[in-house]
């Protein structure tokens, strides 16, 4: 976690003096590819950390504040960082963000690694192939967790599909709203987020984990049917609608999505062995995350050939049906 922040914060100050005439288009994808190398080994780092951080009563609201974190940066940081664009130099911003990141590392050296215990040594060597496996077997034989990666991949494979790419050309290309009212109607997303954030030990209390992600699927695939129900009934709906309609939207997805993600990193804070938690975690966020683009891809290749709203539309109900047929498989 530490090394993977010091190197975010090394790629972009080297990013700052390698471009002392001017950003290529070439540096900025290698710089790209690698910070996201970095902060995928971080965000596994500390999701499998954190249960050696705090103590097991606290692992649940520590990943709600995170969550609740998150969605605060999200809505602030497009209007922060709009504004210190527009007057400093982009070579600025690379700088800021390597200073940054280099006092994160010193910050997050003071972070006590052990508080429940130090970690039993490991006495086998490194060797990749064989820990891969032995992640891939323990998913195979703990049923919460393929029950937990069917719905995940279900769920990203159709947001991709369904919301990431449509629901932006919608409001851009269809109603054609202004990028301050664009910008608006995307906060909801994250205020959603929040919302569930602050709900989740509640309602977790209430619906076992199992059922809450069934309810929630079957609750997200009505979120995407009525993301392209409206341009579905009208090409020209007023200004007052649209905002409101897909800003309720956009905060009930916000919501479910909250209530799916946290409890599927607390169940595997608590009830996965240290020893093998990292590379299970690793293993199934890799699983999810490659058929995102998939639909990405899909998505992009309908709306060149067919009317925007038809992938939220008939990807709703698809999700709605695979929902209603696998429901045991998930978790009744």
């Amino acid at each position: 976690m530490v090394a993977t922040d010091a190197l975010s914060g090394a790629l972009f100050l080297v990013l700052f003096f390698a471009s002392s005439g001017g950003l290529t288009l070439w540096g900025i994808y290698a710089a790209t590819l690698l910070f996201s190398l970095f902060q995928t080994l971080y965000n596994v780092s500390i999701d499998s950390a954190v249960p050696d951080i705090v103590s097991e009563q606290k692992i649940l609201m520590l990943n709600s504040v995170g969550k609740i974190v998150d969605s605060s940066a999200a809505i602030i940081s497009p209007s922060l960082g709009g504004v210190l664009y527009a007057v400093l130099d982009i070579r600025a911003f690379v700088l800021f963000n390597g200073i940054a990141y280099v006092l994160c590392t010193a910050a997050e050296g003071l972070i006590d690694f052990h508080l429940s215990g130090a970690p039993e040594p490991r006495t086998e060597r490194l060797n990749l192939r064989r820990d891969f496996a032995q992640g891939v077997d323990y998913i195979k034989r703990t049923g919460w967790i393929r029950g937990s990666l069917l719905n995940f991949i279900t769920v990203n494979f159709f947001l991709a599909l369904c919301y990431s790419v449509p629901v932006p050309y919608i409001l851009n290309n269809i109603f054609r709203l202004s990028p301050t009212t664009y910008g608006i109607a995307q906060c909801f997303l994250p205020i959603g987020s929040i919302a569930g954030a602050l709900l989740v030990k509640k309602v977790t209390g209430l619906v076992p984990s199992g059922r809450l992600m069934t309810l929630a699927g079957i609750l997200c695939s009505v979120c995407l049917f009525l993301f392209g129900a409206l341009p579905a009934l009208s090409a020209h709906p007023p200004l007052y609608l649209i905002v409101p309609y897909y800003g309720f939207l956009l905060a009930c997805s916000g919501l479910i999505v909250s209530l799916i993600d946290i409890p599927f990193i607390n169940n595997f804070q608590t009830q996965v062995p240290e020893d093998i938690r990292g590379r299970s975690l690793s293993i199934s966020i890799s699983a999810v995350k490659v058929f995102a683009p998939v639909g990405y891809l899909l998505s992009g290749s309908l709306i060149g050939v067919a009317p925007a709203f038809y992938p939220p539309l008939f990807g709703g109900i698809a999700l709605g049906l695979f929902y209603l047929t696998f429901h045991k498989r998930i978790g009744g």
